[in-house]
């Protein structure tokens, strides 16, 4: 997505049709699917189990909010400031650049979990 998304865009507004609409939403259909589905395990792996729901849920809620609640607004300013219609190419491969390395510095929890059970009594 880093290297593909901006001159995919460049390529689709050099001159639209449905067939260039269609082949770059494929591709970026395509690019999604291959690590969407390693995403979801890795998050949920990554979080202890205590709070395994709760952390993926909040963690996933929040990146969606944050890249998919104010791309609209970003890429509109964007493509106002700088004229060219291919700019949220850009912003999608920033948010690839987070993604990458958000998934760098995550780390696995190792930590064997303590038992919760009582201790057994000498009578």
């Amino acid at each position: 997505m880093i290297a593909t998304a901006y001159p995919a865009m460049l390529w689709l507004v050099d001159s639209p049709t449905f067939r260039k609409l269609l082949v770059v939403e494929l591709w970026f259909s395509f690019l999604y699917g291959s690590y969407n589905g390693a995403m979801v395990v890795f998050l949920t792996e990554i979080m202890p189990v205590e709070v395994r729901t709760t952390g993926f849920s909040f963690a996933y809620s929040l990146a969606a909010a944050l890249f998919g609640g104010f791309t609209p607004a970003i890429s509109t300013y964007l493509i106002q400031t700088t004229g060219n219609r291919a700019v949220p190419g850009l912003w999608l491969s920033f948010a690839a650049v987070c993604g990458l390395l958000a998934a760098l510095v995550a780390r696995a929890q190792t930590e064997p979990t303590v038992s919760r059970q009582p201790a057994a009594v000498a009578v």
